[in-house]
């Protein structure tokens, strides 16, 4: 499928048939349905997990190619080996900053590792200017996922804590 190779490893958890998705930031992992946006909360893209950050540092949840990355440096698509799309998005309605405030670390078509540093962001701007820090992580939908299942918990540590495991049929 893609031209670049992975090693299993890195993604599978036991079997061929799921994947653990890992928290992005250090911070408290939470059901999407309690994030303020219909666009999460309602799963109009797909399912997944939110985390409310300690601190203003992202990373890579699976290992996998960088397919997008918002000029804005607030949004993140990553595509695994098995093409399954991952949308990172860093705070609500931070498209508005602009990037200010945002710094990148990897570049669109790059292959980044699962605990990769993928951003950083001042936790303190965001607050001041009034936008909510919390970052939604979404499993895009996708034919081969039959289901996910989120592991809430007060004290994620980034690219350590699974956060999410998809269940493929």
């Amino acid at each position: 499928m893609n031209d670049h190779a992975h090693t299993p490893e890195t993604e599978k958890s036991g079997t061929q048939d799921q994947l653990e998705i890992y928290a992005v930031a250090d911070g408290e992992i939470v059901t999407i349905d309690g994030v303020p946006d219909d666009l999460f909360s309602k799963r109009m893209i797909g399912d997944g997990f939110a985390i409310v950050p300690d601190k203003g540092e992202v990373c890579a949840p699976v290992s996998g190619r960088l397919i997008e990355v918002a000029d804005t440096k607030h949004a993140y698509y990553i595509e695994t080996d098995r093409g399954l799309k991952v949308l990172i998005h860093i705070g609500l309605d931070t498209l508005l900053l602009n990037g200010n405030g945002f710094v990148s670390y990897a570049g669109k078509h790059e292959d980044v590792k699962k605990g990769q540093k993928l951003a950083s962001f001042d936790l303190g701007l965001l607050d001041k200017e009034g936008f909510s820090p919390v970052i939604p992580v979404v499993v895009l939908d996708h034919p081969d996922v039959e289901r996910t299942e989120v592991h809430v918990q007060k004290e994620a540590q980034a690219g350590e804590s699974a956060a999410v495991t998809v269940y493929f049929k």
